[in-house]
């Protein structure tokens, strides 16, 4: 199997497996797997970084991240009264790193690179992942997380292939010398194309102007995620993530996008479309 083939296979393989997930089981099994999603791939960002040393670092920063969802999942689930506010969260987060460095001192002169790793990955994967649980706590969301899937998926595939096909302008070789702009704007055209999908299929909440919309900018920050993970991986002397999933290294390769795509799509649901019960952060 090539590896164009084996990226149509994973797609076809994970989206019934998801779709089964979030619509014949409650909320807190969908928040099960998608806490195992983000300590993986909060692991394989770590190893970027620590590669083989400080295993207790990353344990530690697992754990936060761990404490991190279940305070999503708290919020969602109380429709926003949460006990423990995310924001206290996120303040015992940051302490927590700075305390577990000061006291796990190792070399003095890696202090301040490590806490910012290790916080970054609590922030960055957890934090965003989050919000997964944030929409599928609000009316039709698993619909729009399959939708998101679908749209960000979609803007995958698309740049794969027509960059691959016509690509020849270069869209920003210093942080991921193979993606252009043809392949960009193939992106673009397959999140839409996703998102069309979606709504002939299963969805009518956009009407045909919104899709449009909704899909360009999920599809836009869906690529900048992309990049980020790109020039992250480049920082760290590093090809993939791992090669848990084939054809697209490990899976945070594969979430980058819908990392930075979900906060985007559920700050637009809750302040466009006047989606909650969720509130602010508190």
């Amino acid at each position: 199997m090539n590896i164009k083939q084996s990226r149509l296979a994973i797609a076809v393989i994970l989206l019934p497996i998801l779709y089964s997930l979030l619509r014949f089981l409650p909320p807190f099994f969908f928040f099960l797997f998608l806490s195992v999603i983000i300590l993986r791939v909060q692991y394989e960002f770590y190893r970027l970084f620590f590669q083989e040393r400080a295993n207790g670092t990353v344990t530690f920063g697992l754990g936060l991240g761990f404490l991190l969802a279940i305070s999503f999942f708290q919020k969602a689930r109380l429709a926003g009264e949460a006990i423990i506010p995310i924001n206290m969260v996120f303040f015992a987060v940051l302490m927590g790193v700075l305390m577990y460095i000061l006291f796990s001192l190792r070399d003095i002169k890696s202090a301040l690179v490590d806490s910012a790793v290790l916080c970054l990955g609590v922030m960055y994967i957890s934090g965003f992942l989050s919000h997964l649980i944030f929409i599928r706590h609000i009316p039709a969301g698993q619909s729009l997380i399959v939708f998101l899937l679908l749209v960000i998926w979609g803007g995958d595939a698309g740049a794969y292939y027509i960059g691959k096909l016509i690509g020849k302008r270069k869209l920003y070789p210093r942080v991921s010398p193979n993606k252009t702009v043809e392949g960009s704007f193939g992106g673009l055209l397959g999140s839409f194309l996703g998102g069309s999908l979606a709504k002939l299929i299963f969805l009518s909440l956009f009407s045909w102007g919104e899709l449009l919309l909704v899909s360009l900018l999920l599809g836009g920050f869906g690529q900048l995620g992309d990049l980020t993970e790109s020039l992250l991986k480049r920082s760290a002397g590093v090809k993939d993530s791992s090669s848990l999933v084939a054809a697209h290294g490990g899976l945070f390769d594969k979430l980058d996008s819908i990392a930075f795509a979900a906060p985007v799509f559920y700050y637009y649901l809750f302040f466009v479309k006047g989606f909650g019960p969720i509130v602010g952060m508190v």
